[in-house]
Formats: structure tokens, C-alpha cells, sequence
């Protein structure tokens, strides 16, 4: 980029930085799209100068030129969400033990410092592959301050597996965490003598912790090369309930064999879930081929049937306020074509164990368009704590005449039938729904998505990944608190996600 343009930019500033983001040119159209970051915001007449600047410099070619300027502030948070998203995209090996606590960062004059607390194994491969370098490169696209990276070996961690068990004393009712078994026909060595022949299904080890055993046919098998030169793999499996990958580093010994597996081949494995950060991985320990089951026909879990009619709650057509053509310009992503959504938000109670549902609000996208909703108070019969109504605006007057959940339920649960469910911060909502539905006999069981998740993997340049400072990114409209305008709001934030990934995950 052209430093006396940088140079005329920054005048216009007045104190702020910019820097060059990028270009997007099209030749049919004869048109370019100029992107730049800044540290500041830039009004409309500061931005129309800084369009002037840049035509000056484009080949008059070009028949149409824009710019597009984003503020991207480097607070601490948005600097050691960058670092790990690109150890993650960049150095799987690396990102799997590297967390945003082990990312420092100092001010200095002119600078930020970024200094990496790395287990021993880790340094190493750190300091031999540079990848300090890479970090610093990475970090000075994103943001227009400039960057040092370095590396601190704080030595060999030993790791306490025990604290993977999940274990819930409290828990009156572990019948929700019910999980189905299959049995292959026949197990061949492959890597080892074990022979077990019983499986979880893959749809119900979500949540799960420890050892698993999993059977079914290879959908996907990757070879990878680690920046130290090891082979490792990826493996993709489906047993007809649900598809799960994890990796697996063979021996030298067995890396022979692992060049016989391939797509359609039935295997049995035995692995491991592990917590990474907020990351659950399952690590491969072994396989052996099988004989999956021909007929193999999944047990239905002991649940009652999707209701005929709604009860009590009716959904509703949803007309959405046009907010500056929000949803009508912009095309609807390819890949919602064909796909349900639900997507829902509760209020509740508290967040302890004992706490309950006071309201759901719950919308529908079908073909990538918001199309109707659902939405009700729920009488908890217990008292609404005062810090509880300050936040979502519900107290015990208001849900007095509401409806008991046990009368929601089977509405609810007919609304989300063959759809995929999505929240933002699933964990805690989906706690609440299947805790509140198993005593009923009701089990949602739909393939769940998590627009959290998402965001933390797709958007950066956020001071954190709230809702409400999500949808001010987008310009979403945002009403704090209240379950159907949550819900919307995370709608509308599902769909731009998507159209920053162009695909989505499943």
C-alpha cells in the first residue's frame, strides 16, 4: 500500500491510525471495494475525505470505487481471542493446549506485547517453527497497532484426568443423560486385542466425558502434518444417529496401517473426550475394524409422541419491522435453503441448579427467513428473586396466571419437531429445556447449534461475545431481556454468522 496514501489518510484522522485491510476487485463490473481499519470512529464527512483520497490513487479504469472502513479497537480481550483463533486455524497442536489465559499483554510506547505462558513441549515447537513471527504478522493485519510477540516456557504441566469425570450429586434425575448402546456384529484387530463390540451412540455422547466407545462407517479421514513433521489424522464417523470426528496420533508402527482405512470403512473406536478451554475434543486411542450392523435400525428413546395439534400455545406469523432493509437486501445464504430453525431464548428464575423456566421465546427460520414465533410466561410456583426481575422485567405478579410448564411442554415441543435448535450460549438454555421436559416423558433430542460458539470462530473486533454487543455489530436490533426479542435478535444474528462463513457447520 501506497505510504503517501496511508500518509494523507492519517492527516484526515486527525490522531487516529488506519491501516490497508484489503481490495475486492471485479473485473466484469469494473468496480473496487477498498477495505481499511481504523482506531477510531469515522463520521460521514471524514469519510467522504478519505474517499476522495483513495479514488486519487485508484486507475481511472475503475468505474466505480468504494471504501469500507471498520473500527477495530486492540483491547486485551480482542487481542488474546485473535491469538488463540489463529493458533486454532493456523497450529491445531498448539491451539489444543493454549487457552486465553496463557496470552499476557503489555503496553509499551508505541507498542503491545504479547507474551504466550507455554508448557515445555509446546515452547519448543513454538520457538523452532517461529511461529511468533506468524503470531505478530497475524496480529498487525488485524489491527493497526504494531505488535511483538514472545514465548515463555513455564515447563512440564501435569495433567489431572480426574477432573473430567462429571459427576452431579444433585442430580434427582439421571435418567436425562439417558444413553443407548448398539452392538457390532463382529470386531477384527486392527490396532489392538480389544475386542469390545458395544458402542455409545454418537447422539447421545453430547455432553459426555472420559472414555466412549464409538462404532460406525468412516465418512471422512484427513491426513495432517504437524509443523514438527508427525502424521496425524482426522476421522469423521457415522453411526445413523450422528456423526462425530476425532483425531488420533499413530506410532510409527502403525502408520502403515492407518493408509488402509478409508471412507465406508466400519470401524469401532475407543477414545476419549477432553476438555481443551471451552473445547471438548475426542481423542482416538485405538481402532478396530467391525461389521456394522446391516439393518441397524436406532432405538427410539422412551418419549412421547409429537402432539397432533397445539394445546395451548399457538405459534404465530411473524411480520418483522423493517430496520433499515435489514433482511431485504442482503440475499439469504444458500445453505439455509431446505433447513429449520428453531431458534429460542428462556428466561428463568436464577441459574442454580433448582431454578426454572419463566418465560420461552422461540422463532422460526425456514429457507433463511424469520416466518413465525412462539412465545409465553410460565408460572415457576416459587418466588422471583428482585435481582432476577431487575434484569428481565418478570416478577411474581406477572406469571401468577401464566400456565405451568407442564402445559407448555407439549406445544413447545411440537414447535421444534425436525428442526435444528439454536441459542446463543446453548449450555445453559438446553439445561434448562431437557431438565424441566424428561420428567414428562418429552426429550428434545434435535441437533443443537450454538450461535456463541459461532461467533467466538467467526467474528472478531467485538469487546466480547454478548448478544447485545453482537447485535450492535450488525446493526440487529436489541431489547434486553425479554425472551421472543432475544430469540430474534439471535435469529438475525445466526444469519449474518452464516453469511460471514458461507457455509454452515453441519
Amino acid at each position: 500500500m501506497n505510504d503517501n496514501l496511508l500518509n494523507e489518510l492519517n492527516d484526515v484522522l486527525q490522531g487516529g491510525k488506519i491501516r490497508y485491510a484489503g481490495a475486492t476487485v471485479s473485473k466484469s463490473q469494473r468496480s473496487i471495494v477498498v477495505r481499511f481499519i481504523t482506531d477510531v470512529a469515522v463520521d460521514g464527512e471524514k469519510r467522504e475525505k478519505l474517499s476522495v483520497i483513495v479514488k486519487k490513487y485508484i486507475p481511472q479504469s475503475f468505474d466505480s470505487v468504494k471504501i469500507e472502513i471498520n473500527k477495530i479497537v486492540a483491547l486485551d480481550e480482542f487481542v488474546k481471542t485473535s491469538v488463540v483463533k489463529y493458533l486454532k486455524d493456523a497450529h491445531r497442536i498448539a491451539f489444543s493446549v493454549v487457552t486465553e489465559n496463557d496470552v499476557e499483554i503489555k503496553r509499551l510506547a508505541g507498542s503491545i506485547c504479547v507474551n504466550l505462558k507455554l508448557e515445555s513441549t509446546i515452547y519448543e515447537f513454538f520457538i523452532s517453527k517461529n511461529v511468533a513471527s506468524e503470531v505478530k504478522n497475524f496480529l498487525e493485519k488485524s489491527y493497526v497497532d504494531n505488535f511483538s510477540v514472545s514465548a515463555e516456557d513455564i515447563g512440564s504441566v501435569k495433567f489431572d484426568k480426574s477432573i473430567l469425570s462429571y459427576t452431579d450429586d444433585k442430580d434427582p434425575a439421571p435418567h436425562i443423560r439417558f444413553r443407548r448402546q448398539l452392538k457390532v456384529d463382529e470386531v477384527t484387530r486392527f490396532f489392538d486385542d480389544d475386542a469390545t463390540r458395544t458402542a455409545t451412540y454418537i447422539a447421545d455422547t453430547d455432553g459426555m466425558l472420559g472414555e466412549v466407545y464409538i462404532a460406525g462407517a468412516i465418512t471422512s479421514i484427513r491426513e495432517q502434518t504437524s509443523k514438527n513433521d508427525n502424521l496425524f489424522y482426522i476421522i469423521e464417523v457415522s453411526d445413523r444417529t450422528g456423526m462425530i470426528s476425532g483425531m488420533i496420533f499413530p506410532n510409527k508402527d502403525k502408520l502403515p496401517k492407518m493408509k488402509k482405512l478409508a471412507v465406508g470403512v466400519e470401524i469401532i473406536i475407543r477414545g476419549e473426550f477432553e476438555m481443551r478451554g471451552e473445547y471438548r475434543n475426542l481423542r482416538i486411542k485405538s481402532i478396530n475394524l467391525c461389521t456394522f450392523p446391516a439393518n441397524f435400525v436406532p432405538e427410539e428413546r422412551p418419549k412421547k409422541p409429537v402432539p397432533k395439534d397445539y394445546y395451548l400455545i399457538k405459534p404465530q406469523t411473524l411480520v418483522i419491522e423493517k430496520q433499515d432493509n435489514f433482511l431485504e437486501e442482503k440475499p439469504i445464504p444458500e445453505c439455509f435453503i431446505g433447513r429449520n430453525f428453531v431458534v429460542f431464548d428462556l428466561e428463568t428464575t436464577g441459574t442454580d441448579f433448582d431454578d426454572v423456566i419463566t418465560e420461552i421465546g422461540a422463532v422460526r427460520i425456514a429457507d433463511g427467513k424469520l416466518t413465525e414465533y412462539f412465545t409465553t410466561l410460565i408460572n415457576p410456583h416459587k418466588h422471583i428473586p428482585a435481582e432476577v426481575t431487575k434484569i428481565t422485567g418478570i416478577d411474581d405478579e406477572m406469571v401468577a396466571d401464566a400456565p405451568d410448564y407442564t402445559d407448555v411442554c407439549p406445544d413447545f415441543y411440537k414447535f421444534c419437531h425436525g428442526a435444528t435448535l439454536v441459542a446463543h450460549n446453548m449450555d445453559f438454555d438446553s439445561r434448562f429445556i431437557k431438565r424441566q421436559s424428561a420428567p414428562l416423558d418429552y426429550y428434545f433430542d434435535n441437533p443443537l447449534l450454538d450461535t456463541l460458539a459461532l461467533a467466538r470462530e467467526s467474528i472478531t473486533g467485538v469487546a466480547n461475545y454478548k448478544l447485545n454487543t453482537l447485535c450492535d455489530k450488525f446493526g440487529i436490533v436489541f431489547r434486553h431481556h425479554r425472551a421472543l426479542s432475544d430469540a430474534i435478535a439471535t435469529a438475525e444474528l445466526l444469519i449474518e454468522i452464516i453469511r460471514i462463513r458461507k457455509s454452515l457447520p453441519f
